[in-house]
């Protein structure tokens, strides 16, 4: 439908020369890297403010890239002075240092448009276990009583942890990003599919229904559906929402750009009725992340 309204709840821009600038360097500054070369150059604000466009999405929540990073957060911040559609800012704030923590959110809260709308840590440079650990939980606190959001870029081992913080912090709204990565190729579903549910029954826990098309070599729809039709089953059409994973979703095999990404998962929520689709497509994401402005 060419009129569906969509909130993409995940995207990402990056300067390479800004990247190599910024003084805390460790592990995520890595990416992109040369074994990505589909996306291994700098993405601008102007390109992916056109290329959603191109899609009739007129609003997106931009999620860090790297950790421990609040200056790619200043960055983020003036690139979107003069775009409207930057509705939402997930930053790359280390969870387990406070003070940090507290500066930035200080700082980044007093901004109006785009709003800074919580955190993401890359908990894949951690412990399988990191979600279990005190100074974890620490941040965790912060982040609930700043009233912010924490993006989950969870993948199968880690799955089985959310239970846990979901419980401890009730308040704390989190999504899981990118559905947890399941294995789809080495036959990882029975075991995610149990995880997620039971990370599921946490009514704070949101799924993103996104990071599937770059996951498996020739894909197709029905490579995905048994897991997004699992998603929507026990998180309900009313905790999933839609994201690109733009410009990481150009790493398929073969290439897809923006509109097979928005296609595949039409496609894959075809059986819903137009006001569930709303919900994954549009409302939800406004709701989850409190985002102003939206039409």
């Amino acid at each position: 439908m060419d009129t569906r309204k969509i909130v993409d709840s995940h995207f990402h821009i990056f300067d390479l020369l800004v990247r190599n600038g910024y003084p805390n360097q460790n592990a995520s500054h890595g990416f992109p890297s040369e074994q990505q070369p589909e996306i291994n150059r700098s993405h601008t604000i102007d390109e992916a403010e056109t290329t959603m466009a191109q899609s009739g999405v007129k609003t997106g929540v931009f999620v860090q890239c790297y950790n421990d990073c609040p200056e790619e957060m200043d960055w983020v911040f003036k690139q979107a002075e003069k775009h409207q559609f930057l509705k939402g800012v997930v930053g790359g704030l280390d969870i387990t240092k406070h003070d940090k923590m507290k500066a930035a959110i200080a700082k980044f809260s007093k901004n109006k448009r785009p709003k800074f709308v919580g955190i993401r840590h890359l908990i894949d440079f951690e412990e399988d276990d990191f979600l279990t650990r005190a100074d974890v939980h620490a941040g965790l606190q912060i982040l609930s009583d700043n009233r912010l959001t924490f993006d989950l870029q969870s993948y199968p081992a880690t799955i089985q942890h959310i239970p846990l913080i979901a419980g401890k912090f009730p308040q704390l709204k989190m999504v899981i990003d990118h559905i947890a990565k399941p294995n789809y190729v080495q036959n990882g579903f029975e075991q995610w599919a149990k995880d997620m549910a039971e990370a599921a029954k946490f009514k704070n826990v949101f799924c993103k229904l996104s990071g599937l098309i770059n996951e498996v070599p020739f894909w197709s729809v029905e490579s995905f559906k048994p897991y997004v039709h699992h998603c929507l089953a026990v998180f309900g059409v009313s905790r999933c929402m839609f994201g690109s994973d733009w410009p990481v979703c150009k790493l398929a095999q073969p290439f897809a750009d923006y509109k097979k990404v928005v296609k595949l998962l039409e496609d894959l929520t075809e059986h819903l009725t137009e006001e569930e689709k709303n919900q994954v497509f549009f409302q939800n994401a406004i709701e989850f992340y409190g985002l102003e402005g939206v039409e």
